[in-house]
This record gives C-alpha cells, structure tokens and sequence, in this order.
C-alpha cells in the first residue's frame, strides 16, 4: 500500500548521471564500463520481463523489503529480543522512506544495499550455525555485490571476522576466508583481462586511478612537487598539465575546498585535459583514452598522497570525515535533480511517452530524508557507546561477536569512504540500517535484567 501511495507522489523514477551511465551499458550490452556492470545485467533482465519503470522501481523496492525480512526474522531467532525492541526493529525495516526513495533511483544503491544486508545477515547465521552451504552462499552474494560495487572488495575483511567467530575448526574457517579473497581476485582478473582486449591496456578499475588523482590534487596546491622524482615519464607529463592548470587558475583554487569529485568530471579539470592529450596522440576513442590514463593516474595519485601524508591528512582525510559522519544527501535531496525531463536514452529503454517527468513535489525528499544524516551521526556516537557498556557488562557471549563483526563492518566501510572517495548519504543506506539494528541490539542487552536464550539455540 505504502509503494503504490509513494508512486502517486512520484509517478516515475528518479534520474543523474550515474543512471544515464548503466542504461548505456544495459542498451549496448557492453561486458565492461566506467562502473561496474552487474546493475546494467539487472537492468537487461528486468527489461527482458518488462519495459516498466514503474516494475523497476516496484522491484528493487520489494528487494529492499525482502532483505529486511530476512534481517528482522534472522534477528528474533538468534537473539529473541524483547516484543518492544521487535515492533520498533518491524517500523523501522518496513515503513521507514529511504527505502521508498532509494527505490524510485535508477542506481545501484537500492540493490547493493539489499544484498549487502542479506550478506551481512548470512555472517550472522555463519558464526551461530556454520555449515559449508552458509559459506557457498555467503560467496555467492559477495560475487554478486562485487559487480555491482567494487566497495567490495573490502568485504573480506568482515568475512575474516566473521569466520573467525564461527564454531568450527581451522579449516572451515581458513577455506571460508582463502575462497573470499581468491574469489574476488579472479574477478578482478578477469575483468583487467577484458579492459584489456578492449582498451589495450590491462586494468581492473580506472575509475580507482581516476579517484586517486583527484584526491591528490586537493594536495597539491599546498606541496613542491619534484618533478623529475616522479615514478614514470607519464607521471611528469601528467605534472606538467597539472602545473599548468593549477598556475593559471591562480589563488582561487587554492583556498581550501570542500572535497568532492570535481576534478575527475569537470571538462576544464587537468585530468581531462591530459586524457584529450593522450586521445590526440594515439587516435582513440573517450573510452579506451579513459581507461588508459587510469594507471598513470594511480601512480601519480599513490605518489602524492604517499610521499606527503600530513598534508593529505589535513585538506582531504579530515574535511571527508567529516563528510563521511555527516553525509550530504545529494540526489536523495531533489527528486531528478530538479530537473523536469529526462535523457532521450531513458526514454527509449523505459519507453515512455516522451522525455517529460514530473512529481508532485520536486523538493518534499530533502524535508522527508532530512533527518537522515542526523540520525547516521548520532547511530555512529551511540553504537560506540553501546558497545563500550556492552563489553563492560558481559565481557563475552554470542552477541558479542556480532557486535565485533559490526564494529569491523563500520570500520571498513568508514576507510573505504573517507580515504578513497567523497561521502554521500546513498552509500551509507546498509550501514545506516545495519547500525540502528545492533544499536537498539545493544542497548536492549545492556539495559536487560536477564540475558534470553535464542530461540534458535533452544532445545
């Protein structure tokens, strides 16, 4: 009721420029792209059933929902909480609006998040009741989520702790680690190997090299760079075209910014600049030209930020933890971007009547999500607490591993962000739900006169 009451307010997805990017790919049916291409296969087999925007949306809905059930009925079995902590987790999980919005985006974020809650509700019944199908399916759900963001490639990490806490010998748990790592490194292989028939260059993701870059050059303005130290003739090539840039641009792109993804996307930027360059001078097309740069871009970035830590420190890590703690909403914020119509492309793939959307507020989200960054803030402070006074109280259980493997989830997810790219409220939905889930876990343990046996143990 709730879906078909929201599609009455916004009778048609809502669109950026990411979205423009997985419909090329889905159109085209291209194997690699800026991105990573699973939500573009997602995209084909949906179109395969129907060309509805309305069924899209209606389905990564249903995702989200689903993936909340499997959390809240995971949650009861292995940890019974209290009927009051129950129907607040039920409210939450199931009438909460990020979930209606995150939806009505097309954007990978609505699947990723689904199926990093289902991933991270599958660790949980890992170390309660290990079995080797847990671990395949728990390795299925990983390859998937790899293809739809390379966040993943971090997920390991939390894997590791989770097998850590399982019941089960060191084989188990050195095969359900090994097979993570080993599974996502051949992914990444393979895709290197297809960047590499197609661009002439092998590579995984240039998007990283191009990320890098940026980040170094919030540096750059304020260190002497060596030219002749750098690591490749590419690198001082590359410096030359960033001097230049930076030289005529005068003071004021050296005050300090606020850190976001400007200098990978504006024309005028010295990484584009030097891609047309590279395009010029050995007759390319934009896309291998794009991915052939990711290298020396990499390098370039990896040199800077390495070779001047303090400064990388203070004018990039800190303004994006800051980011990072308080997310902007960004496109949750207005619906289309407050724009009234739509690229021809989406049009064609949805077939809709013409390029024209409408809702019936362009800018009722930014107030309905607003509260939003708020509560991941506090979430982050309170569930620090929680697991302080948690500690304190028992000392050890089997909550106490799930309270680690969220401690380990936060943090891996906090470095990935604040170190690698721009914050923005959409990338923080999972942890968001994960956080207020084993927040409200937490203090319902603490708070308890006695400790309840899982439903799942007894017997």
């Amino acid at each position: 009721m709730q879906f078909f009451l929201f599609k009455h307010f916004y009778p048609f997805p809502s669109f950026f420029q990411d979205s423009y990017t997985y419909l090329d790919v889905a159109a085209h049916g291209y194997s690699i792209s800026y991105r990573p291409v699973g939500y573009s296969m997602f995209l084909i087999l949906i179109h395969f059933i129907t060309s509805s925007d309305t069924a899209l949306v209606f389905v990564q809905y249903c995702t989200l929902q689903l993936a909340g059930l499997y959390l809240y009925r995971s949650i009861g079995l292995l940890y019974s909480p209290w009927k009051v902590v129950r129907n607040i987790l039920f409210l939450v999980l199931f009438f909460n609006p990020l979930s209606l919005y995150l939806a009505n985006l097309v954007s990978s974020d609505a699947l990723f998040t689904a199926l990093t809650l289902v991933w991270l509700t599958e660790l949980l019944w890992l170390m309660h009741e290990p079995s080797w199908g847990r671990l395949i399916r728990q390795l299925v759900l990983l390859v998937v989520i790899f293809y739809i963001r390379y966040n993943a490639l971090c997920y390991p990490v939390i894997t590791a702790a989770a097998f850590l806490f399982t019941r089960k010998g060191p084989g188990f748990k050195i095969a359900g680690i090994a097979s993570s790592v080993l599974t996502l490194v051949l992914g990444a292989m393979v895709i290197g190997q297809l960047t590499k028939e197609q661009t002439g260059v092998r590579v995984f993701s240039a998007f990283s090299g191009w990320q890098m870059a940026n980040n170094a050059l919030y540096v750059y303005p304020y260190v002497k760079v060596e030219r002749d130290r750098l690591p490749s003739p590419e690198c001082r090539e590359l410096d030359s075209v960033v001097a230049a840039y930076f030289d005529a641009s005068g003071p004021g792109r050296r005050g300090h910014q606020l850190v976001d993804t400007w200098y990978m996307w504006d024309p005028g930027a010295p990484l584009k600049g030097y891609m047309r360059l590279r395009q010029r001078r050995e007759h390319t097309s934009y896309f291998t030209a794009w991915n052939r740069v990711g290298p020396v871009f990499s390098q370039y970035g990896f040199y800077l930020l390495s070779h001047h830590p303090l400064v990388f420190s203070r004018e990039y890590v800190w303004p994006s933890a800051r980011m990072f703690f308080y997310p902007p909403l960004d496109v949750l914020g207005r619906y289309n971007e407050g724009e009234g119509e739509v690229d021809v492309l989406a049009r064609e793939w949805f077939r809709m009547k013409s390029t024209k959307v409408w809702a019936r507020s362009f800018t009722a989200q930014g107030f309905v999500l607003g509260w939003a960054p708020a509560l991941y803030l506090v979430l982050n402070v309170a569930f620090a607490i929680a697991a302080l006074l948690l500690l304190l109280k028992y000392g050890k259980g089997e909550f106490r591993a799930a309270m680690v493997l969220t401690g380990v989830y936060f943090l891996v997810n906090a470095a990935f962000c604040i170190f690698s790219t721009p914050n923005v409220f959409r990338y923080q939905a999972a942890p968001l739900i994960w956080l207020f889930v084993f927040t409200l876990l937490a203090y319902h343990r603490v708070f308890s006169p006695w400790n309840p046996v899982p439903a799942a143990r007894k017997g």
